[in-house]
């Protein structure tokens, strides 16, 4: 692969939001080797420039996926046979894509609170008078299509987060059908609706997926907050988004106060030191 392929290619990656790092040789033995990059996507997926030394890009591969799945840009220096080479690691992470399925009134805060939050924000709805720009300014994409089709083509890895807000239960099974049928699977997947409508929706699931945990799917969408409004009703759903994404409970931090309130600090803090 040429270095204009090598852009080419690196570019594609980066609109189609996908993970990938550019690596750059710095420093090596060999002067020839010095500026040669080499584009990662995994430890199976990468791609050389021409001219670099196979032996060694497997190195590299081995060396900086450690850095590639933590996403960090630095530099690393290594033995290689014979020679010592330094290697500038330059990651080039995604925002968090966030979908949501259903461009009604929710939609509207809930759009602009993701793009706050540093999301890339996709609004997709079947309806030509609801899926508009002027509706959703702040969305990087605002798309008139089927949710049919559209699940069934998005680009999906693990920092998709989707939001079915659709205005009716068959809308939320057609696109669980398709998410639920990829081999891709989404980091997060919200859908709204009443106790009634779940059910409804899982009962049509697990005919055509009984083997199907939905571990990532979350229903009713958001915490308990008692989010009434559309703008409160986004505050719920992002705080559950943010909990997911960051690995955390959800749990308020002033339970900790409290319980250390109730024995004394002074005494909680002896027993934290033992």
């Amino acid at each position: 692969m040429n270095k204009m392929e090598l852009y080419e290619k690196l570019s594609t990656a980066i609109t189609q939001k996908r993970r990938v790092s550019l690596l750059t040789i710095t420093a090596a033995g060999r002067a020839e080797m010095v500026g040669k990059r080499m584009l990662f996507f995994s430890q199976d997926e990468f791609y050389p420039e021409a001219g670099l030394d196979m032996k060694l890009a497997f190195q590299l591969a081995e060396i900086c996926f450690p850095f590639f799945l933590q996403q960090h840009t630095r530099s690393v220096t290594f033995e290689s046979h014979d020679e010592t080479v330094r290697v500038f690691h330059e990651a080039f992470a995604p925002p968090p894509h966030l979908i949501i399925a259903g461009a009604g009134h929710v939609a509207e805060p809930v759009a602009q609170m993701g793009k706050m939050l540093g999301f890339y924000t996709s609004v997709i709805d079947d309806r030509q008078e609801f899926a508009r720009k002027e509706r959703f300014p702040f969305s990087d994409n605002v798309c008139c299509q089927s949710f049919h089709s559209y699940f069934k083509s998005v680009p999906l890895n693990d920092s998709t987060y989707i939001l079915l807000l659709t205005r009716g239960h068959q809308f939320d099974v057609l696109s669980l059908q398709q998410l639920l049928a990829r081999n891709e699977k989404p980091a997060y997947i919200g859908m709204i609706g009443s106790r009634r409508r779940i059910a409804g929706v899982f009962e049509q699931l697990r005919a055509d997926f009984p083997n199907e945990t939905f571990a990532n799917l979350y229903t009713p969408v958001g915490l308990d907050i008692g989010a009434e409004t559309p703008e409160e009703i986004a505050v719920s759903i992002f705080a559950e988004i943010l909990a997911v994404k960051k690995g955390k409970t959800g749990a308020p931090l002033s339970s900790t106060i409290r319980e250390l309130a109730k024995i004394g600090f002074r005494k909680g803090k002896k027993d934290e030191r033992k």
